[in-house]
C-alpha cells in the first residue's frame, strides 16, 4: 500500500514537471515575441492558494503599452492570453477605466510592471523575491549583530 502511494506520488510530480516544461516555453515563446515588438516590462502577482499571476507588456520608446500578455491561473496549465484593455494606455499613468474590470492579482501585477520599469530605468536593480521556503526559514533566523 506504501510503495503504490509512493509511486503514485512519483508519478505526480514528473507529471508535474513536464507539464511545467510546456508552461515555461509557452512562457518564453510569448515573451520572445514581445521583445521584438519592443522593450518588455514585466509585473508578477503571487498567489498561494489562489492563482497568481504574471503580466507581460511590450512598450514603446515613451513607456506607452503596444501590446499586453497575462499568464494567470492556479495551476500549470495557465497559457498567455492578450489584454487588449491594456494596449495603447501609458504605463505610468494608467486610464482607471482600463484597469476597472481587471482582477486584484491583475492590478497587483500590473503595479510590480510599473515599479520595476521605474526602478530599471532609474539604473537600479530589482530585488529578488523571497520563495515561500526563504520566508518560512526567515521567521525563525537569528539576528546575529557584529561588533
Amino acid at each position: 500500500m506504501i510503495l503504490l502511494f509512493i509511486i503514485l506520488l512519483a508519478l505526480g510530480f514528473l507529471l508535474q514537471s513536464v507539464l511545467g516544461v510546456f508552461q515555461i516555453k509557452n512562457f518564453n515563446k510569448h515573451y520572445s515575441e514581445l521583445r521584438k515588438v519592443g522593450r518588455v516590462a514585466i509585473g508578477r502577482s503571487k498567489g498561494i492558494f489562489r492563482s497568481g499571476a504574471v503580466l507581460m507588456l511590450a512598450l514603446d520608446a515613451k513607456a506607452n503599452i503596444i501590446q499586453a500578455e497575462k499568464m494567470q491561473g492556479l495551476t500549470i496549465l495557465a497559457r498567455c492570453k492578450r489584454v487588449q484593455s491594456l494596449e495603447g494606455q501609458p504605463l505610468l499613468y494608467m486610464d482607471e477605466d482600463a484597469i476597472k474590470g481587471m482582477d486584484p492579482f491583475l492590478r497587483k501585477a500590473l503595479k510590480d510592471a510599473q515599479r520595476t520599469y521605474e526602478i530599471i530605468m532609474s539604473g537600479g536593480t530589482v530585488e529578488k523575491p523571497k520563495s515561500p521556503i526563504q520566508s518560512i526559514f526567515g521567521l525563525f533566523k537569528i539576528n546575529r549583530e557584529v561588533k
